[in-house]
């Protein structure tokens, strides 16, 4: 199959090049308050357009440029965390701007290169049935949240048949719903055929195993999606999202203040409910079968992520596949931040969360030890 070529870029047609991702860079950009457009004005790309070297030299000019503002903020960010500055102002929603962009140019680049070439799509051809506008995905890691999804994610796109969405969390089924599908769909590049195989795609975003309306939504919009879930320790979960809550100001609380507080009163952040997967489970059986989602613990992909993710690539129909050594080392989240959990909350979470997992273990087949 030839697999060990080099990694591609994703692949778009020239003429949606500049669409994809920029409606997911300007509906972040509005959440910051920013509704600024990147890019050359329509002279300006015109002109480019009929000089494909100079376009070509302009986007690599431009990525460069991206590369280095997105390398300039992380090192703003370790040296706030040296000097104990929980927070970069504006930190996130300028991450997130940053991958959206590099993003789109590397697209850009790519289709222009291409078309340079005189291979408008790069690959294969698509085939005449393949959507031209990006594909709704083939699979989506739907959580937990803090379980790992995206080390899960990271590993996963480093397939070669494997392509990356716009960004690995879309959170079109918990909080852009309203945008359509045609938006979601633009997320997604289009499918290339590889030595026979179409490539597939998909995103992953922890949120939507927890929230009540995702499964109902994805069943509308993508029914035969293939679903992946990672369940973590329900103790470690829950204090992990303590944790970044605290750490990024979200919390201002004791962790047992918080989790008392939080399911008791009935709190928006309920910490503990979250951890509950049987119930979050049962949901999403209503509108989806039982093979159609794959239920991984989280702790096995940390302690042994390529034997974890051979029953993924399975789950999928991928082509056995081998991750570099320094992608199994990519950083894990795990969310272990700084202070631990007393030990006398940890024995009261056990005992809370014990009912609960032994209803998930029954419900799954397999006892996962927590």
């Amino acid at each position: 199959m030839g697999l060990k070529r080099r990694r591609r870029l994703p692949t778009f047609r020239f003429n949606k090049a500049s669409d994809i991702a920029r409606n997911v860079k300007s509906l972040l950009n509005r959440e910051n308050g920013d509704t600024r457009e990147a890019g050359p004005d329509a002279e300006q790309q015109g002109s480019q357009a009929n000089n494909p070297k100079r376009l070509i030299r302009d986007l690599k000019r431009r990525l460069k440029g991206k590369r280095r503002e997105f390398s300039q903020l992380r090192e703003e960010k370790r040296a706030a965390t040296e000097k104990g500055q929980p927070q970069v102002p504006g930190y996130k929603g300028r991450k997130k701007t940053l991958q959206q962009e590099i993003f789109q140019l590397e697209s850009e680049l790519r289709a222009a290169e291409q078309r340079a070439k005189g291979t408008p799509g790069g690959g294969s051809t698509p085939r005449a049935d393949e959507p031209r506008t990006g594909a709704l995905p083939d699979f989506v890691v739907i959580g937990g949240k803090k379980c790992g999804t995206t080390y899960l994610y990271h590993l996963l796109t480093q397939h070669p048949l494997v392509e990356t969405a716009a960004a690995k969390e879309l959170r079109y089924f918990n909080r852009y719903f309203d945008e359509g599908v045609e938006w979601y769909r633009q997320c997604f590049p289009v499918p290339r055929w590889e030595d026979g195989r179409r490539t597939i795609t998909g995103e992953a975003t922890p949120g939507y195993l927890s929230y009540p309306s995702a499964p109902e939504r994805m069943a509308q919009v993508v029914p035969q999606a293939r679903l992946i879930a990672l369940l973590r320790n329900p103790v470690d979960r829950t204090f992990s999202d303590y944790q970044l809550a605290a750490r990024e100001g979200w919390e201002t609380r004791t962790f047992e203040e918080a989790i008392h507080y939080a399911d008791l009163d009935d709190a928006p952040r309920k910490y503990l409910s979250k951890s509950i997967y049987v119930d979050q489970l049962l949901r999403w059986s209503k509108f989806f079968p039982k093979e159609q989602m794959l239920v991984l613990k989280s702790e096995d992909l940390f302690e042994d992520p390529a034997e974890t993710l051979k029953p993924v690539l399975s789950f999928l129909d991928l082509p056995e596949w081998k991750p570099k050594v320094w992608d199994l080392h990519y950083k894990r989240n795990r969310g272990d931040y700084e202070g631990g959990m007393a030990p006398a909350t940890r024995e009261r979470l056990k005992e809370y969360f014990e009912a609960h997992n032994k209803r998930l273990y029954d419900y799954l087949g397999v006892d996962f030890g927590w």
